[in-house]
């Protein structure tokens, strides 16, 4: 996926927040993809990660990373990151 986010003079995404909010996402995306592997196995495998996982909300500022664009970007990473959750179960 392109993370390469436009920028606006507006209100937009704080620059920081956006890319540790994606950063964790990757994270949890690469754990969850091992556990997957893990489970289809029959390896043991991290069931905390079943657990409900918190993003806070991503601050706003001006200027910042374009919202819609940043909005659909984290939306697609966090379908990606149910589905493999859903595939644990």
């Amino acid at each position: 996926m392109d993370k390469n986010f436009k920028m606006t003079f507006g209100i937009g995404y704080d620059q920081a927040d956006t890319l540790i909010q994606i950063s964790q996402l990757e994270a949890r995306k690469e754990q969850l993809i091992k556990a997957v592997d893990d489970k289809a196995a029959g390896r043991a495998y991290d069931m905390l990660l079943l657990q409900p996982a918190f993003f806070p909300p991503i601050k706003k500022c001006k200027p910042g990373f374009d919202i819609a664009q940043v909005d659909t970007f984290i939306a697609q990473l966090r379908q990606e990151v149910k589905m493999l959750e859903l595939r644990l179960i």
